[in-house]
């Protein structure tokens, strides 16, 4: 199936538009903003709306295009982002229902008002673990695996979570350019990698956010101190958003899920 990508939605556009609004008092937060255009542009099938207590969230559903089902692929953008967007989260819930996957692409909460604090941040990760429980549940009442690709702060966050056994672990995880805005903070993630068991999958980018890049290396220094023992890092070249780079990340992805046996 050829992807299609959302035409409406060049990011730092509908970005840049957004905070504008958002900027002159909207009383509608940037996700709501967000998930309105959502339910504006894809097809009613696709939309399915999730909450855990007060929290009500969009989570974007497709089901996987094959006569078998391998499990459910959730996928959690980065916090500044939406459910679909450009880099590679729109390109693999669609693609990966072409593998055998079945897609759960949930809206991350909102983003934390800068500067970033220990409070924002443990508020972020509360919310994020609250829907990240909730999804696990309808992926649940499907056969298969759970897997999750995250990006970004939402990976980095996740990453803290499992470390900490605040969530179940997946079958695998694949992190997208994940990273903390915050240098202390981003410090320590090598380490939260390296402490869980869970196959993991880190991929980056070329042009990724320089916190990015100056922790690889640790990373894998940390992995083999810990004797973590599935990892694999992969830098892709580029910034993610031209149809080849999009194209190598899934298949990067559909090759080392392939060789976990998934």
């Amino acid at each position: 199936m050829a992807y299609k990508p959302l035409i409406a939605f060049s990011f730092f556009g509908y970005w840049l538009c957004a905070c504008l609004v958002h900027a002159l008092a909207s009383p509608l937060s940037l996700e709501q903003l967000f998930s309105d255009d959502l339910y504006r542009q894809l097809p009613s099938n696709e939309l399915i709306k999730a909450s855990h207590a007060d929290d009500r969230f969009l989570v974007l559903h497709r089901e996987q295009m094959t006569s078998y089902i391998k499990g459910s692929a959730i996928l959690v953008a980065d916090w500044s982002t939406h459910a679909a967007n450009a880099k590679h989260i729109d390109h693999l819930r669609q693609e990966l229902n072409d593998y055998g996957w079945q897609t759960l692409s949930i809206m991350p909460p909102e983003q934390p008002i800068a500067p970033l604090t220990q409070e924002s941040l443990t508020l972020y990760q509360q919310s994020l673990k609250n829907r990240i429980e909730a999804i696990t549940k309808t992926a649940n009442e499907q056969p298969g695996a759970h897997i999750i690709i995250a990006q970004g702060t939402s990976a980095a966050v996740l990453t803290k979570l499992f470390a900490e056994k605040q969530l179940k672990e997946p079958a695998a995880f694949i992190m997208l350019s994940a990273y903390l805005p915050e240098t202390s903070l981003n410090n320590q993630l090598a380490k939260l990698i390296a402490s869980n068991q869970i196959p993991t999958l880190d991929l980056s980018h070329q042009f990724d956010n320089p916190n990015i890049e100056n922790q690889l290396k640790l990373r894998r220094q940390m992995v083999q101190k810990y004797l973590k023992p599935i990892y694999r890092q992969r830098q892709i070249v580029g910034s993610g958003y031209h149809q080849d780079e999009q194209k190598w990340v899934l298949q990067e992805i559909h090759g080392w899920l392939g060789t976990v046996g998934l």
